[in-house]
């Protein structure tokens, strides 16, 4: 394994749209852990602020959908972030549960996207990458979930812009959870092509 600093991630090889089982597998099994997760978070949130604002939800994905949406591309984001939303609107979990497809994936898929432009072929991520792309993500998913609280719920537009602005120390927060536990899975060997020179893709998994 290569060697890295704490301040950047050892490498790992990165594929935008991955589609072998092995990665579909292990997508659904970590949507179905976030699913776990927000089914308790979400209930949190629906006691501190009525649903409104997601406090504790927007630090605890960071875990789980970054990652998701770093190492599995644009196949993680997509299956991690729709996974609990078929959950919470079967459950009826918070109010917004129809609208959670929308703001889940204006979270993971800039993620996805940002990994893809910002990560170099030769190296991981650096802890700022992992903050700036953590806090865009953060910001789509909240102006996201934001206009479902202005559709579904008819919050006024002040509240909205509120909204936004509380909710990013909370990403700011679930962002170093996300390199902490990015570190850790790199070291467990598990993600492909961690800790190794990268090499040129083929067409098939591109």
């Amino acid at each position: 394994m290569e060697r890295s600093t704490w301040t950047t991630l050892p490498n790992w090889e990165f594929r935008l749209l991955p589609r072998d089982n092995r990665t579909l597998i292990t997508c659904v099994f970590l949507g179905l852990i976030m699913a776990v997760i927000l089914q308790i978070t979400e209930r949190i949130d629906l006691a501190l602020t009525g649903g409104t604002i997601p406090l504790v939800s927007a630090v605890v994905v960071c875990a789980i959908w970054v990652p998701a949406s770093a190492f599995y591309g644009l196949t993680g984001a997509l299956i991690t972030a729709w996974i609990n939303p078929i959950i919470s609107n079967l459950t009826a979990s918070q109010p917004m549960a129809p609208f959670l497809f929308l703001t889940n994936a204006g979270h993971t898929l800039p993620v996805a996207l940002l990994v893809w432009l910002m990560k170099r072929s030769t190296r991981g991520l650096k802890l700022w990458e992992v903050l700036v792309i953590g806090q865009i993500g953060g910001l789509a998913d909240a102006v996201v979930f934001g206009i479902g609280n202005r559709l579904i719920l008819h919050m006024p537009w002040d509240f909205i812009v509120g909204q936004i602005l509380v909710i990013q120390p909370c990403f700011f927060a679930g962002s170093f959870i996300t390199y902490v536990v990015m570190r850790r899975l790199l070291r467990t060997g598990l993600i492909r092509g961690a800790g190794s020179a990268s090499r040129p893709l083929s067409a098939e998994e591109i």
